[in-house]
Order: structure tokens, then sequence, then C-alpha cells
């Protein structure tokens, strides 16, 4: 089915519509063939995600057509505006939203989301602690995350700054260019072009 010898756990918990805790399970009952790195990440042997999609007849289309963006962010009037942005694009994503750091890392837990676009000034656990606590875990990977802040470069430095590969936006936002990085993070190029059209 594919040139890789080997997947992520995020990757294959993607492949597999689960969550990266139950390819983590699923390793470790033996459902799924894996090693561990020298760092103590997991790679899956990409046979054995093939041979599980084929044995679950998994719909790889219909289950990669919808996404799901996770927003991270503290004011609940721009956390609106963002999901009211989103939906008007009429793409097949589905929008959660949470108020801090900890909620978002709680629901990525829960079911990893495609896409999180965070704030990063947040009271709590802020949007750069939860993505360093994201990468500890290998839940998610720079490519898909969006940072947008108010705070200044300066202030964000001082916070451990923005890891390397992060798309960051200044607040306030230009919709647009959200909705393409966006639209280019999800691979959803085709279906925006056919509805331009």
């Amino acid at each position: 089915m594919n040139n890789k010898e080997y997947y992520s756990t995020v990757e294959a918990a993607k492949l597999l519509g689960v969550s990266v805790r139950t390819v983590q399970l699923w390793v470790e009952n033996g459902s799924l063939e894996a090693w561990k790195t020298a760092g103590g990440h997991r790679r899956i042997v990409s046979s054995s995600v093939d041979d599980y999609i084929s044995a679950q007849n998994i719909d790889t289309e219909q289950r990669n057509a919808h996404k799901t963006i996770l927003v991270v962010e503290d004011n609940p009037t721009v956390s609106k505006f963002y999901e009211a942005a989103i939906n008007s694009w009429k793409l097949p994503i589905d929008v959660i939203v949470k108020n801090d750091g900890f909620e978002g890392l709680v629901e990525i837990g829960r079911k990893v989301p495609d896409l999180v676009i965070s704030d990063v000034y947040m009271p709590g656990m802020d949007g750069l602690q939860m993505i360093r606590s994201m990468y500890k875990s290998n839940l998610l990977n720079s490519e898909q995350i969006i940072i947008i802040s108010g705070l200044t470069d300066e202030s964000i430095q001082d916070r451990g700054g923005i890891p390397a590969g992060v798309d960051s936006f200044s607040k306030p936002v230009d919709i647009e260019q959200l909705k393409h990085a966006v639209i280019n993070k999800l691979s959803l190029e085709k279906i925006a072009e056919s509805q331009a059209s």
C-alpha cells in the first residue's frame, strides 16, 4: 500500500483513525508490530498497520476526508471568531475549542486532532508549555501546529520561544492567510479548488 517501512505512533493513529494511546495499547498487546528507538519512540511496522486496515476494512478516503482542528484560546470572543471563520470556509473540518493548554492536552490525549491552532498567553498552562508537552509525548509534530499570538517576539522568547517548524501569526490574524495555512497543512487544496470553481 505504501513505500514506508514504518510509521510513528502519530502517523499510525491517523491512518487507523484512533488515538495515539490506542495505538500504544495495540503495540503493547501485540496487535501491531513495533519497536522502540534509542530515544524511546515507538516505530510501528507499516505492513502491520496495512494488515490491520485490510482486516478492519477501513475506508482510507472516507476516514481522511474529514479533518479536526483543535482551537486553544482563553478569550471566548476570539475562539468563537476562529470557529465561525473556519466553518464559513465550508470545508470538511470539525472545530473543537478548549480554553487553556491543560484542556488542550486532555483533548489531544482523548483524540489527536489533525491540526492545533493555539494562543500563547493563557492562564494556567500556556500554549508553548502545551506544545512542549505534546512534543515530549510524541503526540503531534510541528507541521500540525499553528500559533496565533498578540505577544511581542521578546515576550515569546522569554517564554521559551516558538519551536522550529511551527507556523505563527500575530493578532489580529489575517483570516485569508490563516485559511491558506490551514488548507495547506490539512492537504485540502483539491476540495478548496473545487469549491472556488
